[in-house]
């Protein structure tokens, strides 16, 4: 029987329609109804990660709006029970999904009931609880330039380290940061920071803290400045996402100001009344710091506050972050012309270090 074109003629076409047909994908059934598609990275902490095929960036979603989900190869699965399970997940019927396994069939589970999801060769929860309690650093460095130059010139440059070495329980930050800003050959900031924070949450909900700021500000023709203090937490609210702590301590200020500031040094005992709290998003992290210091002696008179809120992106590449945010320091004992209120808004660039 003669066809009606030669054999060698369909494999450019087959190959071509192959071609055309989407490669298997992992699946990801939100609550509102949308389908995202790509690679689960894992599940930890709450938090699903997942390579999509619209971005090169990884995203993460809350478990709770998740409806259901399936992966295109065997993955391994962890329960809030502590039972773990293996094979190709199928999405069930609502919030519930299907393992199917050669070796023991298929099982079923509820969405919101899954805490784990790790592949092949990637560390399991047990790996990584291991990897917690080890203590590790994790160094850190921040950049933010910005020159104008013409009609007005201008310089910005905040530039800083940080070195964090971190426990099962507690955690030791270092840190240093320089800030300059002129503009027409004026300073209008100029600062040096070094210290260290120190806290304990072995006994949580219950913590202690231990930390030192020391440095100069020479727009507030502070040529030294040292605030070391040391006090106890209440854990308020823990969760995945959220985390806030208050803080009551005691605290030693002492600012040398230069001859010509108009006003006298201070070295006083003070309180100290604070709080912390960070928001863990998909994309990043909010970090807000309160603290209220009044000296015991003359507490209407002489008191300090310091704000910082600030957003932080989740590493790009592992490497790089986008640190946007707001810092006011309010003085009540200031130089001679100088504003009792400090407000900086700033951005710069998280270099992530190891």
């Amino acid at each position: 029987m003669r066809l009606p074109f030669p054999i060698p003629a369909i494999f450019p076409a087959a190959a071509m329609l192959a071609g055309t047909l989407p490669a298997s994908a992992d699946e990801v059934r939100l609550l509102d109804g949308s389908l995202i598609r790509g690679k689960i990275v894992h599940i930890r902490d709450g938090l699903m990660t997942v390579s999509p095929t619209f971005s090169a960036n990884n995203i993460e979603i809350r478990m709770s709006e998740i409806e259901n989900f399936a992966t295109d190869e065997p993955v391994f699965l962890m329960m809030n029970t502590d039972a773990i399970f293996s094979g190709t997940v199928l999405p069930g019927f609502g919030d519930t999904v299907s393992i199917s396994s050669p070796h023991h069939g298929i099982s079923s589970a509820g969405t919101p009931e899954i805490s784990w999801l790790w592949r092949r060769g990637d560390p399991s929860p047990a790996d990584l609880r291991v990897e917690k309690k080890e203590r590790h650093w994790e160094f850190s460095c921040t950049a933010g330039l910005n020159v104008t130059t013409g009609t007005t010139e201008s310089f910005n440059g905040r530039f800083g380290f940080d070195a964090v070495n971190v426990g099962e329980f507690d955690k030791l930050q270092m840190f240093s940061y320089l800030r300059y800003a002129e503009v027409e050959d004026t300073a209008s900031e100029d600062n040096f920071h070094i210290g260290a924070n120190y806290n304990d949450s072995k006994y949580s909900p219950v913590l202690w803290y231990a930390k030192t700021d020391n440095g100069y500000d020479r727009i507030a023709k502070q040529n030294f400045f040292s605030t070391t203090s040391l006090g106890l937490g209440y854990r308020v609210l823990e969760n995945d996402w959220d985390t806030f702590d208050v803080r009551l301590g005691g605290a030693f200020r002492y600012e040398a100001y230069e001859e010509d500031a108009g006003v006298d040094d201070v070295s006083t005992l003070a309180a100290e009344i604070g709080f912390d709290n960070e928001i863990r998003l998909p994309f990043g992290k909010v970090v807000t710091a309160f603290t209220y210091s009044p000296a015991l002696e003359d507490p209407q008179e002489n008191y300090k506050i310091t704000h910082e809120t600030y957003l932080q992106t989740i590493y790009y590449e592992d490497l790089v972050a986008i640190k946007t945010g707001i810092s006011n320091t309010y003085n009540s004992i200031v130089a001679v012309g100088n504003e009792n209120l400090d407000t900086t808004v700033y951005v710069e660039l998280v270099f992530k270090l190891k």
